[in-house]
């Protein structure tokens, strides 16, 4: 798994299922839970290609995307 700040609460990740973004904190989403989408930029997250979970802390979000 590769890590890669894109800006404060906004990384991009690329693992053996492909690239996502992963959003959180105040600073990138409205309720500071920290969320994934299917997508290579952040400008192309929308609601359609976000992953139905969300969690506390990105360490968290990161363990889930190992669980597959």
């Amino acid at each position: 798994m590769k890590v890669t700040r894109l800006k404060k609460g906004v990384y991009k990740i690329v693992d053996s299922q492909g690239t996502w973004i992963a959003r959180g904190g105040f600073d990138a989403t409205d309720n500071g839970k920290w969320v994934a989408n299917d997508c290579k930029t952040e400008e192309e997250c929308h609601d359609y290609n976000r992953w139905a979970v969300s969690f506390d802390t990105f360490k968290q979000l990161k363990e889930y995307a190992q669980s597959f």
